[in-house]
């Protein structure tokens, strides 16, 4: 069991590079892989500051990386780009893969609390263990700044993380994100599984309950989304700043991040001052 992470691919990409990593997670009881863009480094002293990347339904850490087109900008504005895995995976719990949206490949960003799930913490292994072992072994990676982003699944990760860690992130952005899960079958399946009965808890981790109970919020929200939702009006009752831009005609694939992906790293360089 390595918890230090080892390079397993590596590509080079607008003059920076696609690296992937394996690591043991003790947070989440088994190996875990993340992908890391290091951008082009001016100088061996520089310092890069960090974009997390939160991935979709049925995604792993690879997705992001080999189909969004991120790393042009990341390389232009010297942004690396972490994206992270979706769930734990190899645990081998009953009933794990049986769905496409539940279990391995549908983390949801959260801390379970049933004793069945108690492995799928991907809200600790985000907020907390990723970032502790970014800095532990990369040198080059300033995780002080920090900003997160998501699509879909993971725009409701970005989010929900982003509003209870006001002070670990300078911005987040999102495209077509599960903005109100509480209220969707998606997050109904995954939350009554991974959280009990009790609602209360599943507000935790619910974007438009969240908005309300945050009036503290001042940079900018970014989202691209495909539906109109319930998250722009919950901004507007707590005064929290959002650019939420509908798209028509786009699908929920990489077409429509692709597209757009420019605009979301611009959005988190202006936060990050760079």
């Amino acid at each position: 069991m390595d918890l230090k992470p080892n390079e397993i691919s590596s590509s080079k990409m607008f003059e920076g590079y696609n690296k992937r990593y394996k690591h043991y997670s003790p947070v989440l009881g088994c190996s875990m892989t993340f992908s890391v863009y290091f951008p082009p480094s001016p100088s061996p002293s520089s310092k890069f500051p960090v974009l997390y990347w939160l991935s979709g339904l049925s995604c792993t850490d690879e997705n992001f990386i080999a189909k969004s087109g991120a790393q042009r900008a990341a390389s232009r504005e010297g942004v690396a780009l972490i994206a992270p895995d979706t769930s734990p995976r190899g645990l081998n719990v009953e009933g794990e893969a049986d769905s496409w949206d539940f279990g391995v490949g549908a983390g949801f960003y959260l801390n379970a609390t049933q004793e069945k799930w108690k492995n799928w913490r991907m809200y600790d292994y985000v907020v907390k263990e990723l970032p502790k072992v970014l800095s532990e072994n990369f040198e080059q990676l300033d995780t002080s700044r920090a900003s997160i982003s998501g699509h879909s699944m993971g725009g409701h990760g970005a989010l929900t993380i982003y509003l209870k860690n006001l002070d670990k992130y300078k911005s987040v952005s999102a495209f077509a994100p599960v903005s109100n899960p509480i209220n969707c079958p998606w997050g109904q399946k995954a939350f009554s599984n991974y959280l009990g009965d009790n609602k209360s808890d599943w507000e935790e981790y619910d974007a438009t309950c969240l908005i309300l109970k945050h009036n503290n919020v001042l940079a900018r929200i970014l989202i691209d989304q495909l539906l109109p939702n319930k998250f722009e009006e919950a901004c507007r009752t707590a005064k929290a700043p959002v650019l939420l831009r509908m798209q028509p005609g786009y699908d929920h694939s990489y077409n429509f991040i692709a597209t757009f992906i420019d605009d979301h790293i611009q959005h988190h360089v202006q936060a990050l001052n760079l």
